[in-house]
């Protein structure tokens, strides 16, 4: 053993040490106090009878002992530490590098709280049930590295995946090819011949082929184990914003990406890799350790040498023992079990230590005062803030105070809790503030996905507590509503239809209208064309029986100028009267015949006709539109 300066472990416990002054100074001022009333009431002669064999000084004793019994406890709380032993031991065992997805889908909260930190959990299991192995730590997202190389100290390796995220990696993607590829690096040449590889991830892989990674590494003796984490239905991708709001991963086309697990392509890979495909699940870790690892052969991983500190708490335990022991032992005047004395001075430390800005919060809160109470949180979640149960308190002042965002975001951190109750608690609560969220969401995309969200963190409060009827009928209230949303968004779509279609039919409406009053324009232009011709035609036929008239009135003469003979007056001298009368009529016919044909025909207009009307043409039945 070698020897150290005296540390404490866990210092912070020292500044509950100023209710020592405190105390000390309550009991002198409740003596005076008690001796100033005292003497109001009885004489100073018959001050020594009443009191009796009270001693003052073991009473100031008792109280001294008791401050010390304080103090001693709360140096034990401390953790002293003085000294420190130095061990080796050889270790036998497997190596086994662990894989964490740390791509942006993780953020994912279909599992709760995200996929990214149940990986974490799940990893953390992981590593409390190997003992004597030697543990990696590889991160991966669109390329790989190695976090944590193989190594004994578990302690070390936590640390490296407490400071996991999203951002570690800089390249985006999912290549679990390069994850597998750095492992094998990881793992080395003829270093042990029992491997195993855990690869904790959704399954999204983009970049390459895991699958002939698997197989090249199942050829080197690595065998791997997939744990799918997420769900089938998939969740958005939650994003915090440059002003501390939330948005979610979009696409090229500004819609959010729905991300789900790809289980079928994780069971490939595992059966690729000589291993097999483990869901997500309470047990997920323990079935990968004792099905695939714990069946592995044992090696020698090397000598573990490590410093463990010697923890010196029994010093001041014992000597606080002791002093309760002499406080029992002292008596005053009054015969009053120690016991009872020993209990209530316990109840005024813890009472006293109780007395802290967290209680001055809750007051507020249970006033009504949700800004000074959510104030309040907020201080103290600066000096504390993994506090599962100050992040519980101020979202449910930010809810009060209809900030749901905020809200959201620290029920989303108070999900960690292990407190089944609290996570419970959590999850109703994280499951109304994005309900209220979605109300105010001016899209129907964003308003969809936080009720999605929702109907998960309620289904998720009734797998803590199916007992929880309201979380119950709130989640079939907000399923209710997405179906309305749904609806809605189905109307919408048909009434835009049918606008446009009722547009394209007013536009068809009108050209047919243009069409028709074209139309009409030609045949009126048409029918004025043809009554001017029908005036021209009828002046040039009256001309004609004009002239007609005349000729009857003029006499008939004969082809040399000469009157012509009248029937009655000469008689037909065989026959040769009629062949002249016949002549001449046959010659008028012809020449009234010839003056018809060199007259235009008579058209139809195209108005409304008139019974006796001529009918149109087939050439000009062509030309009128459809419906005209």
């Amino acid at each position: 053993m070698e020897t150290s300066p005296l540390t404490f472990s866990q210092p912070a416990w020292f500044f509950a040490l100023a209710i020592v002054p405190l105390g000390a100074g309550l009991y002198f001022w409740s003596q005076q106090r008690g001796e100033a009333l005292l003497s109001k009431v009885v004489a100073p002669r018959l001050r020594a009878q009443l009191a009796g064999s009270v001693s003052r000084g073991r009473r100031s004793l008792k109280s001294l002992l008791i401050l010390m019994v304080f103090g001693l406890v709360v140096a034990a709380l401390a953790r002293p530490q003085w000294g420190f032993i130095q061990r080796e031991v050889k270790q036998r065992g497997r190596d086994v590098i662990v894989a964490v997805d740390t791509s942006r889908s993780m953020l994912a909260t279909d599992v709760a709280p995200s996929r990214l930190a149940r990986a974490k959990l799940v990893a953390q299991d992981l590593i409390g049930l190997v003992h004597g192995d030697r543990i990696g730590l590889v991160a991966f997202a669109g390329s790989a590295f190695l976090q944590a190389p193989l190594t004994l100290d578990y302690n070390a390796v936590l640390t490296s995946l407490e400071e996991l995220d999203a951002t570690v990696i800089p390249k985006g993607g999912t290549n679990i090819a390069e994850a597998i590829r750095t492992a094998e690096q990881a793992f080395g040449k003829g270093e042990g011949q029992t491997r195993a590889l855990i690869i904790l991830t959704d399954g999204e892989e983009l970049d390459a082929d895991g699958i002939s990674a698997a197989k090249r590494a199942a050829t080197l003796g690595v065998r791997i184990f997939t744990v799918g984490i997420g769900s089938g239905e998939g969740s958005l991708i939650p994003l915090r914003t440059e002003d501390g709001g939330t948005d979610f991963v979009r696409d090229t086309g500004g819609k959010p990406v729905q991300s789900r697990l790809d289980d079928k392509r994780l069971r490939e890979i595992a059966e690729a890799g000589g291993g097999f495909y483990e869901p997500l699940g309470p047990d997920a870790a323990r079935k990968i350790f004792e099905k695939g690892i714990l069946v592995l052969d044992e090696g020698e991983t090397g000598i573990m040498t490590s410093r463990q500190p010697i923890e010196r708490y029994q010093w001041p335990s014992g000597f606080a023992v002791a002093l309760l022991v002499l406080w029992l032992m002292l008596s005053d005047r009054r015969r009053v079990s120690p016991l009872r004395k020993g209990a209530a001075a316990a109840t005024v430390v813890l009472l006293s230590i109780s007395s802290s800005p967290a209680a001055t919060g809750l007051e507020e809160y249970q006033a009504g005062n949700f800004d000074k109470a959510k104030a309040e949180f907020e201080r103290r979640l600066q000096t504390a803030p993994e506090s599962e149960k100050l992040h519980f308190n101020a979202g449910a002042a930010s809810y009060k105070l209809g900030d749901f965002a905020k809200a959201v975001d620290h029920f989303t951190k108070a999900l960690l809790s292990e407190d089944h109750k609290l996570q419970e608690d959590a999850s109703y609560n994280l499951a109304n503030s994005l309900v209220r969220r979605g109300e105010a969401a001016k899209g129907n995309g964003e308003k969809k996905a936080d009720w999605q969200n929702a109907v998960q963190h309620y289904t998720e409060a009734l797998n803590l507590d199916p007992k929880n009827k309201q979380a119950e009928e709130n989640r079939d209230i907000v399923k209710k509503m997405l179906e309305d949303l749904q609806k809605q968004e189905e109307k919408e779509k048909q009434d835009q239809q049918k606008q446009d279609q009722q547009q394209k039919q007013d536009q068809q409406q009108k050209q047919d209208q243009q069409q028709k009053q074209d139309q009409q324009q030609k045949q009126d232009q048409q029918a004025s064309n043809n009554q001017q011709g029908e005036s021209a035609r009828d002046q040039k036929g009256e001309k004609s029986d004009d002239q007609k008239k005349e000729e009857q009135k003029q006499p008939k003469q004969g082809e040399n100028g000469q009157k012509k003979p009248d029937p009655e007056e000469q008689p037909d001298q065989n026959g040769e009267g009629q062949k002249e009368q016949g002549r001449q009529e046959t010659a008028q016919n012809q020449t009234q015949e010839e003056g018809q044909r060199a007259q235009p025909t008579p058209q139809p207009t195209p108005g409304e006709r008139k019974r006796g009307d001529l009918k149109p043409s087939q050439e000009e039945q062509k030309g009128d539109p459809a419906g005209g």
